[in-house]
């Protein structure tokens, strides 16, 4: 029994015009379906621009600590022929593909070497490479909301994506979030291009991305769903036969797991290594952060609040409500994977607003659709404003909190952080001594400073016992030894009396107490007061509090010793 003829739906807006269309109407429609392309363009254009900006922030040191421990020095073992890092916390693919980028760019072939002789140029490198992965995924998301809806969506949800505070800020580390954003989106683009035409090369290609996904991230993985979704669907609406959606599933399936493999091959050849880490990864995602408070269940919707953007969220409602209304199969592809993201993440008691990135790209397209259709309704209820003016219209109200926060975050992350400022003054001629310097800092930075020399306390891992192993009578040890200095940053110490850790509290009272506070450098603005600790806002600095980059850093020279 052949299968049924596909039948789309197809937006009113983008038909063609019947011959009784007056030549004006034609005209603009004519004009509405030749934008989108420039539009685009503008769009592309901006969201490269707004991820450059800033993109050597804080170097030679890189502050982020999974930036500066789990992926740009494996890539940089990689790419000198250490293919095997041993690591498997997270996913290898950001890892070889760094790799790759490194041994085409940098000079000497050494990039291990260049690394620690020349670290402002592997990082840069390294960040310059997520940039371009970012700013193509606003180019793929155009087309996946293209392919949902129509040109206007895809373009809108373009803007969406690449405006967005949250994927604007990871594209300036080179971290694999924003990376995932790619091969995700691709897998959505044809997920949606699967249920609309079917095809076993549709469904091997829906595999093959998700699977690349999941193999830059774990988190990728749930969106396989949405391929068997997809599928299924085409079984309910009686458009192809149980027997050849399940062979199209099994390709599919088949693709995805290549995908991953090839990405991280050593997890087929160290089995054992592979899932000891990868559990234990995720035994610790169970657990929350010293520090960490509220859950997961309430905190994962407020950060899109900020992170995605108020008024593009309510579009995005707005988009799925219209999209069910219409064809309920094509909003459950889109709102699936967000759900079940949502779901799996926020049942740990550890989470951070990063880890739904991942949903983003779905959430824009449903956006898109919503900022599409609210223009359309727009120039229909008033028909003096033409097509540009009420794009505009809603361009300004739909964007105007997430490009105020990029920008505010741009300018910001040109900044001097404040960890850069301490090091100066302790690096400056005439310094040196006995220092404890809390574990906040990278191993660079403390190079930096035995350089310079200065001695420094030995602090061992695992960093997030340190605050809960501190006492007041350490001070004394502290004196007794000539560890005069101390160095405290706020993100550690805050962490610990967020926590409630009475040794901690009264560990920094006695410091305060017993010492000479000879520099304090504030992240804040003069006149603004400091929010509290949050993993989120405390490392991405969103709050207008923040002026610069980095925590409170105070140095302080004990009483008499």
């Amino acid at each position: 029994m052949p299968e049924a003829a596909e039948v789309r739906v197809v937006d009113v807006a983008a038909s063609a015009e019947s011959p009784s269309t007056p030549p004006a109407e034609a005209r603009e429609r004519r004009r509405l379906r030749g934008g989108p392309g420039a539009w685009l363009a503008v769009v592309v254009v901006v969201s490269l621009a707004v991820r450059v900006v800033a993109l050597r922030h804080g170097l030679p040191h890189a502050y982020n600590a999974d930036e500066d421990l789990h992926f740009v020095p494996h890539a940089a073992r990689a790419a000198d022929g250490d293919w095997y890092t041993g690591y498997f916390e997270n996913p290898s693919g950001l890892t070889y593909l760094l790799a790759l980028v490194f041994r085409a760019v940098l000079p000497g072939g050494d990039a291990t070497r260049l690394l620690v002789e020349d670290p402002t140029l592997v990082f840069t490198v390294a960040r310059a490479t997520v940039v371009l992965l970012g700013t193509a995924t606003v180019v793929v998301v155009a087309l996946a909301g293209r392919q949902a809806f129509d040109r206007a969506a895809g373009v809108w949800a373009a803007a969406f994506l690449g405006l967005a505070f949250l994927p604007v800020f990871y594209s300036h580390h080179a971290l694999n979030d924003v990376p995932t954003l790619l091969p995700l989106a691709a897998g959505l683009l044809a997920c949606l291009r699967l249920h609309e035409r079917g095809g076993t090369g549709t469904a091997a290609l829906a595999g093959a991305a998700v699977g690349l996904a999941a193999g830059v991230k774990y988190h990728a993985a749930p969106m396989t769903v949405v391929i068997a979704l997809a599928l299924g669907l085409r079984v309910l609406e009686r458009r192809q036969r149980p027997a050849t959606a399940l062979r199209d599933l099994a390709v599919a399936a088949g693709a995805s797991v290549a995908g991953l493999v090839v990405l991280n091959p050593f997890m087929l050849l160290e089995p054992g290594t592979f899932w000891s880490q990868f559990s234990g990864q995720s035994a610790q995602a169970a657990t929350a952060k010293l520090g960490q408070t509220g859950s997961g269940w309430v905190g994962y919707p407020g950060t899109l609040l900020w992170g995605f953007g108020v008024v593009p969220l309510l579009l995005a409602v707005a988009g799925l409500v219209l999209v069910w209304r219409r064809d309920r199969g094509r909003a459950l592809l889109l709102v699936a994977f967000p759900v079940l993201l949502y779901l799996a993440m926020a049942s740990h008691e550890r989470w951070f607003a990063r880890w739904l990135l991942p949903a983003y790209p779905a959430l824009a397209v449903l956006a898109g659709q919503g900022a599409a259709r609210a223009a359309q309704a727009l120039r229909e209820r008033l028909p003096g404003a033409g097509p540009f003016a009420a794009a505009a219209l809603v361009a300004v109200v739909a964007l105007a909190q997430p490009v105020a926060d990029v920008v505010r975050s741009d300018l910001l992350l040109l900044r001097t952080d404040t960890r850069a400022e301490a090091l100066s003054w302790l690096v400056a001629p005439g310094q040196g001594g006995r220092i404890v310097v809390e574990p906040a800092v990278p191993d660079s930075y403390r190079r930096e400073l035995q350089q310079a020399g200065w001695e420094l306390y030995p602090v061992h891992r695992p960093f997030q016992r340190y605050e809960v192993d501190l006492h007041p009578e350490l001070i004394d040890g502290y004196r007794s030894q000539g560890w005069c200095w101390v160095m405290v940053n706020g993100h550690q110490r805050d962490r610990g009396l967020a926590a409630g850790l009475p040794g901690a509290a009264a560990y920094y009272e006695r410091l305060a107490e017993e010492s000479e506070l000879v520099l304090a450098a504030s992240p804040y603005a003069p006149d603004a007061a400091p929010p509290g600790f949050s993993y989120d806002f405390s490392f991405n600095y969103y709050p207008p509090a923040h002026h610069r980059p980095g925590p409170v850093v105070e140095i302080h020279r004990l009483d008499g010793c």
